[in-house]
């Protein structure tokens, strides 16, 4: 090897322990003060300008193979040097001529050799017992300078394997850097989307407030006018003689006038005031959704108090069945009538969602048709307004698979079975014309009114009946009629669950 590979390329002095070779990633060393000075001018590579992105030359790792050899080419130099001054001609040329990795302790000569698959340096007499080459042995045998390159090979590129690591590292967390970027970007626009719908509903309770304060100043201007009233009364009643009585009363009339005006004047105040009344809608549930995720509303009876989840599902409004199992604590709670009032009147919707093997298989989309008692009768049973529900019932029967008018059967809330689910309002009839329908696919049909015992149970018609009629349809299903269909075929039917359901709000 040349003695100025041994040397910096840039300054040409021969690496050192103050000079130490500092490998800047392609290859190529440099010692640690020509690299400094290149970090302050380009930080790129004298010989191949590729560019490295180390701030101190300490941060670069040192090439110890690289310095090694300069310690033992220098090492070399001055054992020459002393050879020729004592006139040793022959033992310096042997010198110069092979490198050796010292004296065999056991053998008593230089080591000229490495083993590369021991990974021990050897000398001439070693290959004779304990270094066997191919194809009686397995070990591969080099002289000292190709087994030196073959060792700066190998950590070369084990170091650069390592830099590799470390730039995938760096990468990973320039990704993660990103995401979070992106996520607060999101954030951002999203409490910028939502600052205008919370200035409204802060609007909208400073409106309230104002419009409470009213109401109270006019409750006070009632009491005057009733206790006007109350000493007209006073003065009728203490008059002794007939002039009395005479003033009494004119003073009475004109104070009744005074207050009928009055009267008149609140009831068209009111008519405004109702008028102008800011409403809780639809559009203040999604703002409230949008920052919350999840809210619930609250319905107290005779039965107690339960509570239903909202939630916002292909932009329309889930009111989920009653439960009395209670909210989270830091969930926002309204009351259950100012939701439920949102609902349709002219065709309400429900939800299904059914489930087998462990699993929720679809959500099933019912719209009525207009509001008839079996229509009335299905959105109660789907909210649990009433008590009973169908959340948690099991279809009972599946007819006709494969043929015309196939139908499934279900919502027996007291048995699971079809003998059980009475009505839960009054005037669930059969055969009047609101209920005569064509048996089409997705039909949803109720007992018959003779069956007083089940009037609460269902049935959906899977494929069309042509030239059929049913006297007890009621609605249609307008989603999820192949999720149905599949429950239909599912052994056996009683598996198949209504795990949830609920009213639909149109927003």
């Amino acid at each position: 090897m040349e003695e100025a590979e041994l040397g910096c390329s840039v300054c040409h002095e021969r690496y050192d322990e103050s000079r130490s070779p500092r490998n800047l990633g392609c290859g190529h060393s440099v010692c640690t003060s020509c690299v400094q000075e290149i970090i302050n001018r380009n930080r790129k590579c004298p010989e191949c300008r590729r560019p490295f992105y180390a701030t101190m030359a300490t941060a670069l790792p040192v090439n110890y193979p690289l310095l090694r050899l300069s310690r033992t080419l220098a090492s070399m130099a001055q054992h020459q040097s002393q050879q020729a001054s004592t006139g040793s001609p022959r033992h310096s040329t042997h010198t110069a001529a092979q490198l050796d990795a010292g004296e065999c302790a056991a053998h008593i000569s230089r080591m000229v050799l490495r083993c590369m698959t021991c990974k021990v340096w050897a000398c001439q007499d070693c290959l004779v017992m304990d270094h066997v080459v191919p194809p009686e042995g397995d070990c591969e045998i080099l002289p000292v300078d190709q087994a030196l390159e073959e060792m700066k090979k190998a950590h070369l590129e084990n170091i650069s394997t390592m830099y590799h690591t470390l730039q995938e590292l760096k990468n990973d967390v320039a990704d993660q850097i990103s995401q979070v970027d992106t996520n607060k970007r999101r954030h951002d626009e999203t409490v910028s989307s939502l600052r205008p719908i919370l200035q409204a509903e802060l609007d909208i309770i400073q409106d309230l407030e104002a419009k409470k304060k009213e109401a109270a100043d006019k409750m006070s201007e009632v009491d005057c006018w009733v206790q006007s009233l109350r000493e007209t009364e006073a003065c009728i009643m203490q008059a002794q003689t007939v002039r009395e009585l005479a003033n009494a009363k004119l003073a009475a009339r004109d104070c009744v006038a005074n207050v009928e005006a009055c009267i008149q004047q609140e009831k068209e105040r009111q008519i405004v005031y109702s008028k102008t009344m800011p409403a809780f809608g639809p559009q203040n549930l999604k703002g409230v959704l949008q920052m919350v995720k999840a809210i619930y509303v609250v319905h107290e009876d005779r039965g107690g108090r339960r509570w239903a989840r909202v939630s916002v599902h292909d932009c329309l409004l889930h009111l989920h069945v009653l439960q009395h199992e209670p909210p989270p604590p830091s969930a926002p709670v309204f009351s259950y009538s100012s939701v439920r009032s949102m609902a349709s009147q002219e065709s309400p919707s429900a939800f299904l969602d059914l489930g087998w093997d462990g699993h929720t298989q679809g959500r099933v989309y019912v719209r009525m048709f207009g509001d008839t008692p079996r229509g009335q009768q299905f959105l109660l049973l789907c909210s649990g307004e009433k008590g009973p529900s169908y959340c948690k019932t099991q279809f009972f029967d599946a007819d006709r698979i494969g043929e015309k008018g196939e139908i499934i059967r279900g919502g027996d809330y007291d048995n699971n079975d079809g003998t059980g689910g009475a009505a839960v309002v009054e005037g669930v009839t059969s055969g009047e014309c609101q209920y005569q329908r064509e048996a089409v696919a997705g039909m949803v049909v109720g007992a018959h009114a003779r069956q007083v015992e089940r009037l609460g149970v269902f049935g959906i018609i899977l494929t069309a009946w042509p030239n059929n009629k049913t006297d007890t349809g009621f609605g249609v299903v307008t989603s999820g009629l192949g999720t149905l269909r599949s429950a239909a075929r599912h052994k056996p039917i009683s598996e198949v669950v209504v795990e949830n359901c609920g009213l639909v709000i149109p927003m």
